[in-house]
Parts: C-alpha cells; sequence; structure tokens
C-alpha cells in the first residue's frame, strides 16, 4: 500500500511539472505566433511611411500626416526593441535555468508586450492606408 501511495505521488509531481512545462511552451508558441504574423508587414510600414511623409507638401493636414508616419516608425521601433530584448532576456527561461515562477512571470510579461507590438503595427498601417485613401 505504502508502495502504490508512493508511486502516486510520484505520478502526481511528474504531471505537474508536465502542466507548467506544457504551460510555458503553450505561451512561448503563442507568443512566436503573434511575432511571426506581424514580422512581415515590417517592409509594409517602411513603405507605407515613404508614401505618408510624399504626400505632406502639399496636403491639408500635414502634422496628422507627420503623427501617422512616426506612428510607423515608433511601430517598427516597438518590434525591434521586443525582438532584442527577447534575445538578451529570454534563454535563462528557455533553458530551464530560472524558476518556475520566473519564467511564467517573463512569459506573460512578453506576451502583453508582443500583443502591444501587434496592435500598434496593425493600427499604424491601417491609419496610414486611410489617410492615404483621403489624401
Amino acid at each position: 500500500m505504502k508502495r502504490a501511495f508512493s508511486l502516486f505521488v510520484i505520478i502526481l509531481f511528474v504531471f505537474a511539472c508536465e502542466k507548467k512545462e506544457d504551460k510555458f511552451d503553450t505561451l512561448k508558441t503563442e507568443v512566436f505566433a503573434i511575432h511571426d504574423e506581424v514580422m512581415p508587414k515590417m517592409g509594409e510600414l517602411m513603405s507605407l511611411k515613404k508614401k505618408v511623409l510624399d504626400k505632406v507638401e502639399g496636403s491639408a493636414n500635414p502634422d496628422e500626416l507627420r503623427d501617422i508616419a512616426l506612428s510607423l516608425e515608433k511601430a517598427q521601433e516597438g518590434m525591434m526593441s521586443w525582438m532584442n530584448d527577447w534575445s538578451k532576456n529570454s534563454t535563462p527561461h528557455v533553458n530551464n535555468e530560472s524558476t518556475e515562477e520566473e519564467k511564467m512571470t517573463f512569459i506573460n510579461a512578453e506576451i502583453v508586450r508582443v500583443k502591444k507590438v501587434k496592435e500598434d503595427i496593425n493600427s499604424s498601417i491601417a491609419a496610414a492606408k486611410k489617410a492615404l485613401e483621403n489624401n
């Protein structure tokens, strides 16, 4: 009976560890899915920035166009900053050199950051396209 109980406790421990690892890996996969979704839009960001700035001269709303160009640039910088920070800070968590709590705190923060990057990219592209249609 003691042996069966010990085996049960060991199995529970193994599954508990696997669940935590699975959660981290699932969230890491989500982070990279978001990254992979918006990374191809980086060229479009810079192309739209150029088109928007080209429309500034002679526009009825030059300040609005400059603001849109700035938001495109900031969106691009946000992606570059996120990728740089990921490469500098993720290694101990990805390589299981940190505690579960540290790993989960890190990956949850990265989910928030990469979602913000996605939002900034998509909203700045939409604003630029709308402005170009209207000018």
